[in-house]
């Protein structure tokens, strides 16, 4: 049997965005940024899941949320997600402060 330590994809991290703002993440390739912007929306799944920490977006702790309700109810209203493929994810007849 072949055992794995856990690998924390994201860890320690602190954001805060005022109102109104924008806020984009930039770094190097595999250092975390998909999975850190992916579970900011509830998108986490096997093997990726929730360990601790909180999620509050608008005042609200999504972290304790079932992430169907999180996409349902935070996204596209209050958080957006534009993949570097952006053309594969836009809708090229809507401009684009439409998704930001």
């Amino acid at each position: 049997t072949r055992f794995q330590e856990d690998v924390y994809a994201v860890d320690h991290v602190s954001l805060q965005v005022e109102e109104g703002k924008t806020l984009g993440i930039a770094g190097e390739s595999g250092c975390g940024k998909s999975t850190l912007a992916l579970s900011l929306m509830g998108y986490y799944f096997p093997p990726l899941h929730y360990t601790g920490g909180d999620i509050i977006i608008d005042g609200r702790n999504i972290s304790g949320m079932d992430p169907d309700d999180v996409r349902k109810s935070i996204l596209g209203a209050e958080i957006s997600y534009i993949p570097q493929a952006a053309m594969n994810a836009l809708n090229p007849t809507q401009k684009i402060i439409n998704f930001v």
